[in-house]
């Protein structure tokens, strides 16, 4: 059974299969496969649409967490926020 608490890795991993699925898409199309181009966009999309419904279900279970890290770290981390906020916003 999958906890609240195993999402976090849940959302990692269909990230993870989503970017090798596009990535794969990308090459296939290049190449002109596009039937295999398309399973794979298929998959990204579907994919990406679970990891939606994950990433919400934690976030209205576990509510927000600040990022606890301190010194330049916390710089990046916040630069790296930012940008995917905006992004996400311009999406």
């Amino acid at each position: 059974m999958i906890t609240v608490s195993d999402l976090p890795a849940l959302n990692a991993t269909l990230n993870g299969i989503a970017a090798i699925l596009l990535s794969a898409g990308y090459l296939l199309i290049k190449r002109g496969d596009r039937r295999r181009h398309q399973w794979c966009m298929l998959g990204a999309l579907t994919t990406s649409a679970l990891f939606l419904v994950s990433y919400v279900t934690y976030h209205l279970h576990a509510g927000s967490r600040p990022f606890p890290g301190q010194g330049p770290i916390r710089l990046v981390y916040f630069a790296i926020l930012i940008t995917h906020v905006i992004l996400a916003a311009v999406i």
